[in-house]
């Protein structure tokens, strides 16, 4: 199997990657005669139909994924016919080639499918000798091209400060504080839907509400030491010095904000830096080789700017929240010890700090027991039962918000040596986030 074909590329993120896929569920669209529903890995996807029959091999593109512009153009895809090779034909997609959770006739439908011989009107020297072989394959990249990515809204502020800096500045920024293998940022948190076959009915899990903010990480780890000129000298001739020592290091989802030595890394997002506000406040509480993975959420400190548009969770104009979710403490070697579920809960008790809501704590089984009679379909029936669970404001507004604001999902940890941890988000809150896309409004989780 050649195995460039279908690949992943250096920035490959597997929630927004396409997969190949074989239709093997199609039903009827309640409201449209002239549609139908196929659902892979517990997305819906409303089609037209007979577009597609059972067994058909077809390519699946998630919500809010970017399709290549060529392939749009060349397969009409566009809603603005002048982009398309064919201006009498008119497709769905804009001018930004975005997948967007939208719904027909009043019911979602949560990503975008098309037939294995479109891409041959993109590339029409592509050859797949054997289709099949390719089932279940993840992938942005197709033939060395890249195909889609996350789709992500262009931010026109300023980063921070863009007055000169002296030769000196210039060469202290150059001292990089980082010691290899000490500072982790938080993983990237896959769907659930992706991954529902990873779960076990005996598993021990955390279930707890997905924060709508900025990731923030906040650590005391080993950290380069800024030698003095006397320690550099008697470093050359031989002389074991001390080049390394604990210090505080903080970062939001992506950038370290205090990696170099001098402090002018930039506020980032409206000029304001949340982080380091949250760094106050936590450092005092953590030991050496500790590092708190947090949700910083409500307003930007000191502005009537939220964090997160309308999603306020309680908090005063110009307050934040930190709500803390996942603990690790790191060695001097570079080992990461995970702090269990409820050891984060109990620390943050302790220190008279805040962790995320737990919804659920068990084993899966005990969640739903009747679930373990239709065992052949357990996963799949788990994912559905989670999807609408009321109790937890599935599909509702979210209750820690004083403003009318879509609850945005749960997040389910397993209870492993490691990190094992899955995100479900709701269909309305995709909506909001595909309107908001829409408006190219900027989100503060891509900026920073």
């Amino acid at each position: 199997m050649a195995k460039s074909i279908f690949s992943q590329s250096e920035k490959f993120n597997p929630n927004y990657a396409c997969r190949v896929i074989k239709i093997d569920n199609i039903r009827n669209h309640e409201n449209a005669d002239r549609l139908e529903i196929i659902s892979i890995m517990g997305f819906n996807v409303i089609t037209r139909k007979e577009t597609f029959r059972f067994g058909d091999i077809a390519i699946y593109c998630p919500v809010e994924s970017q399709i290549n512009s060529d392939f749009l153009s060349l397969n009409n895809q566009f809603e603005d016919t002048e982009l398309n090779a064919d201006n009498k034909e008119r497709g769905f997609f804009n001018k930004k080639g975005r997948v967007r959770a939208v719904k027909l006739r009043e019911v979602p439908s949560e990503g975008f499918i098309f037939p294995i011989h479109w891409l041959y009107y993109w590339q029409s020297k592509l050859v797949i000798d054997n289709i099949e072989d390719y089932l279940d394959c993840d992938f942005d990249t197709i033939n060395g091209v890249l195909f889609s990515n996350k789709y992500v809204v262009r931010s026109q502020e300023k980063s921070g400060p863009t007055t000169k800096r002296s030769k000196h500045d210039k060469k202290l920024r150059q001292f990089d504080r980082l010691v290899e293998n000490q500072w982790k940022f938080h993983i990237d948190t896959e769907q659930l839907q992706r991954n529902i076959h990873k779960l076990n009915p005996d598993d021990i899990v955390q279930i707890s509400s997905k924060i709508h903010g900025t990731s923030a990480c906040i650590g005391k780890v080993l950290v380069n030491r800024k030698l003095s000129l006397k320690e550099k000298i008697a470093k050359w001739f031989g002389v074991k010095v001390q080049e390394s020592e604990y210090g505080n290091v903080y970062s939001s989802r992506t950038v370290v904000k205090n990696r170099f030595i001098n402090k002018d890394v930039g506020a980032g997002f409206y000029n304001v830096d949340v982080w380091g506000k949250a760094n106050e406040i936590l450092l005092p509480h953590l030991l050496e080789g500790m590092t708190v993975y947090c949700e910083l959420c409500g307003y930007l400190p000191g502005s009537y700017k939220f964090i997160q548009k309308n999603y306020d969770y309680g908090c005063s104009e110009g307050e934040f929240k930190i709500i803390i979710y996942r603990i690790t403490l790191t060695t001097p070697s570079g080992k990461t010890y995970e702090f269990p579920t409820q050891w984060v809960k109990e620390w943050c008790k302790q220190n008279g700090l805040t962790s995320v809501k737990e919804l659920y704590y068990g084993k899966l089984k005990d969640l739903y027991p009747d679930l373990i009679e239709v065992s052949e379909h357990w996963g799949s029936n788990l994912l559905y039962r989670l999807r609408n669970e009321k109790t937890w404001n599935m599909e509702m507004d979210d209750p820690d918000c004083e403003n009318k604001v879509p609850f945005e999902g749960i997040v389910i940890r397993k209870e492993t040596v490691g990190i094992e941890v899955y995100k479900l988000k709701c269909f309305s809150f995709l909506g909001m986030e595909s309107k908001a896309n829409d408006s190219e409004e900027v989100n503060i989780e891509d900026t920073n």
